[in-house]
């Protein structure tokens, strides 16, 4: 656990910390404030990583604080805005599943010994969501609307992209 005062890890934790703030700012319908805390925790993503790599502090615990971390945020922040109806729920509801999918789907993987890592893709599709949400925050909901349903469509791809190397790294683990 000492490896919590990495930078990096830091970074995740603030993240995390911010987390109810974006919320509640959502639920009482302060946008500004939730835009702000919003932008500040996906800057903490974008450094947290960024730092890691080119310090070369890459930890077992930021590998696992920062996945959950991001889905947390995201999922949460698209949760609150479909619940002041700030966005399309069906969209939200999209998202959210296949996180919890693909979540699910590395638990089983990593008990067996096999890891997933993120995709490219799934890269892509984080950063969509964030636009989407930094949009739909300061007002611009068309805009933002049509970013999440984008969103969606890359989450539900990358999340099908994810299944298809799941069962096939478990097709050749029993060769």
């Amino acid at each position: 656990m000492g490896k919590v005062k990495t930078i990096p890890n830091f970074l995740t934790l603030i993240r995390i910390f911010l987390l109810p703030f974006v919320v509640f700012s959502i639920i009482s319908k302060q946008f500004f404030v939730a835009l702000v805390l919003f932008v500040l925790s996906a800057v903490t993503d974008f450094l947290d990583g960024y730092i890691a790599r080119k310090q070369k502090s890459i930890t077992s615990l930021g590998m696992l604080l920062d996945p959950v971390a991001d889905k947390l945020l995201t999922s949460s922040t698209l949760i609150s805005l479909a619940y002041v109806k700030l966005c399309d729920p069906y969209s939200v509801i999209a998202i959210v599943g296949r996180e919890e999918a693909v979540t699910g789907m590395r638990a089983i993987a990593a008990s067996r010994g096999l890891v997933i890592p993120a995709s490219k893709g799934g890269k892509i599709k984080t950063t969509l969501i964030m636009i989407s949400i930094i949009l739909l925050l300061s007002g611009l909901k068309n805009v933002g609307e049509v970013f999440l349903i984008v969103s969606a469509v890359v989450a539900l791809y990358t999340g099908f992209v994810y299944f298809v190397r799941f069962f096939k790294s478990f097709g050749e683990e029993d060769d």
